[in-house]
């Protein structure tokens, strides 16, 4: 990782927090019917030292699904969730121990399907404000918990092709490989942040 005096400028997660709930109500945004099979995950900015982070969670070896693969907080909807934000709060809060009253919710991005598992996801950008939040993974189902600067994120979204493949669609992030659907919410939150903080955000 390169130190904060050599990496790209990107916003904070304070500014995007207060321009985003705008920015994403006022997208034409991808909703999928319901599969049956339907997950919600979050999408957490912060920052430390004025500086945009976002989480990402390594999967351990144990869960049924996407092993070892890295993801998003969040999980499948249970019969007792109200709704799909209310199944990524709760598993959020089982994944990472972030509680839901620790997070403001800024508006949802597209949703995605994923053919390994079957799986239909729909994602939500939350804001914690009060810088890094306490995180301790469920070590049976969270292997890693990755605290991203959100400059890398935007950095290696520029290098990824205007019309990127399945192969070429990857984020090489704190040395693991992010690839498959999460790094299809990571290419649809970039471009909405390249759009709010200007073109040369994150070069």
């Amino acid at each position: 990782m390169k130190p904060p005096s050599q990496r790209a400028v990107a916003p904070r997660a304070a500014d995007l927090a207060r321009a985003l709930p705008e920015a994403l109500a006022g997208r034409e945004r991808v909703a999928l019917e319901p599969s049956g099979r339907d997950a919600g995950v979050l999408l957490i900015i912060f920052d430390v030292d004025d500086a945009g982070h976002v989480v990402l969670t390594k999967r351990s070896q144990f869960v049924a699904h996407h092993k070892g693969e890295i993801s998003l907080p969040g999980g499948k909807l249970e019969p007792h969730d109200a709704d799909l934000l209310g199944a990524a709060l709760r598993e959020t809060e089982e994944e990472i121990a972030v509680p839901r009253s620790a997070l403001t919710v800024l508006g949802p991005l597209d949703d995605v399907h994923t053919m390994a598992s079957g799986f239909t996801v729909s994602p939500w950008v939350a804001h914690h404000a009060g810088g890094r939040p306490e995180m301790t993974p469920e070590q049976s189902e969270i292997a890693r918990i990755l605290e991203v600067p959100l400059a890398d994120v935007l950095a290696a979204d520029r290098r990824i092709p205007v019309e990127p493949t399945i192969e070429t669609l990857r984020y090489p992030l704190l040395g693991e490989d992010v690839w498959g659907l999460t790094a299809r919410i990571l290419r649809t939150f970039s471009d909405v942040v390249h759009r709010i903080a200007g073109p040369g955000a994150g070069r």
